[in-house]
């Protein structure tokens, strides 16, 4: 289709499995170090943590954060971190603080963060919501929308869940 020169220059790159995980590798450093960069340059930020179990029984910890750049709102996954101890907020707050320790990420510019409603997320002095509040003491706390609008369908009466469910699918 592009002829014989083109056909050479591609058969010439090389394509190898260490070679592509070595490039996939080297791009995912550059990402992150694009993405720390715009967080320290940005005047605020904010995180969304939550810790998940996948369908292996594997826990995991998210950290998405949302900043400004250019004056336009950026969110990105900052952080998935499978938690090899248990889940405490003590656990979910020093794995935040190592890898904001060490890409220098600073904690005062941080104003806001959104987290579900579990105790160990929100507890005010053991949880992961009062450990933040020491090292960010001006960050607001909010519980996540989608967990919100979870727990508000609970108590609907059975017709109008029918109602929902069948405007769902």
């Amino acid at each position: 289709m592009f002829g014989e020169d083109h056909v050479q220059k591609i058969k010439n790159i090389p394509l190898s499995n260490s070679t592509v995980s070595r490039r996939i590798k080297d791009m995912s450093i550059d990402i992150e170090a694009t993405i720390n960069e715009r967080i320290k340059k940005s005047p605020f930020f904010s995180i969304q943590v939550d810790e998940s179990t996948d369908v292996s029984d594997l826990s995991i910890l998210l950290v998405i954060v949302r900043y400004l750049n250019v004056n336009e709102l950026e969110e990105n996954l900052l952080l998935c971190y499978p938690p090899t101890k248990r889940c405490t907020g003590k656990d979910i707050f020093n794995a935040i603080q190592d890898y904001f320790c060490e890409n220098e990420i600073d904690w005062a510019k941080c104003c806001g963060v959104c987290t579900d409603g579990g105790k160990y997320m929100s507890g005010c002095y053991k949880g992961l919501r009062g450990r933040i509040k020491i090292v960010a003491p001006h960050a607001t706390w909010s519980h996540c929308c989608i967990h919100r609008q979870s727990l508000a369908a609970k108590p609907l009466p059975d017709s109008l869940k029918e109602v929902l469910n069948l405007s769902k699918s």
